[in-house]
């Protein structure tokens, strides 16, 4: 295998790399491939696709804050944020925004955009306390983009919530999928990655933008909240039956334990110890 292949693969592990250790990743690739000039050329777009697949957190120089996603991207390093109506553009290997300038938005659904921005900013500020959601207009669609991060490298995990719905005004039909990976490396390495894709027609498609906007983030609201009961019931089923069944409920004697009266037997045994 050649030297830049090499680097090229091993820059592709960043891909991979769970939610919140992209760094992690990226020191050690960097001492593996001891060589930061040539690890540059492969390391920046796999970084820019890594920043929009995992929804990065950027900041404008106003302090507002917008997702970084395929939906609002318009070239590799230039974004838009419709809620402030700024281009920029961003730094992948730094996570910094270089550049801003205005631009304008002349789009029919822009109405109902703000209007669902609206009802999401309610909806995050609930039940995603520490995350974002930004809402775009993509190809005739009005796609809602949510991420939250969990990051507690100190107690070996962290986590991230990601869901997208795509909303068609013309049709009443939503589509939604939601992603949660988490990873946790104490003394070992588990990792939950886990997708469900949704579907529902909104039947109010016709009526105001308000109305339209409130019954999409109610689908919303409660299939996001049927995705997580499941999980949380399905890590319940894996604690009561099976793990389980992956041990004995019986000894080989085919009787139970009297750890009371092993108990007294190693006592009455120490007892014998000391008096002798």
């Amino acid at each position: 295998m050649q030297p830049d292949d090499k680097i090229a693969k091993a820059a592709g592990l960043l891909l991979h790399s769970p939610p919140g250790e992209v760094d992690d990743v990226f020191n050690d690739i960097r001492g593996i491939v001891n060589d930061d000039a040539a690890l540059q050329e492969y390391i920046e777009p796999i970084l820019a696709e890594s920043n929009t697949q995992q929804f990065y957190i950027a900041e404008l120089k106003d302090s507002s804050k917008v997702l970084l996603t395929p939906y609002n991207q318009v070239k590799t390093n230039e974004f838009i944020d419709p809620n402030t109506q700024t281009q920029f553009s961003f730094d992948h290997l730094r996570r910094t925004v270089t550049e801003e300038w205005p631009v304008e938005t002349d789009e029919a659904l822009e109405g109902l955009r703000k209007a669902l921005q609206q009802q999401v900013d309610g909806y995050m500020s609930k039940h995603y306390p520490s995350g974002r959601a930004t809402v775009f207009l993509r190809e005739g669609a009005v796609v809602t983009c949510i991420v939250s991060n969990r990051f507690s490298p100190g107690n070996f995990w962290n986590g991230s919530w990601r869901s997208v719905w795509s909303f068609d005004a013309s049709s009443g039909q939503l589509n939604g999928s939601v992603k949660v990976k988490v990873h946790y490396f104490e003394d070992g390495n588990v990792q939950l990655d886990t997708q469900t894709d949704f579907s529902a027609d909104i039947s109010q498609q016709d009526g105001e933008d308000e109305q339209v906007a409130e019954q999409v983030a109610k689908v919303i609201k409660e299939y996001e909240a049927q995705f997580q009961q499941s999980i949380g019931n399905g890590y319940r089923q894996l604690s009561e039956r099976t793990f389980k069944g992956l041990r004995r409920m019986l000894p080989l004697t085919r009787s139970k334990v009297d750890w009371e009266k092993l108990a007294n037997y190693k006592i009455g045994g120490e007892l014998a110890s000391a008096d002798s």
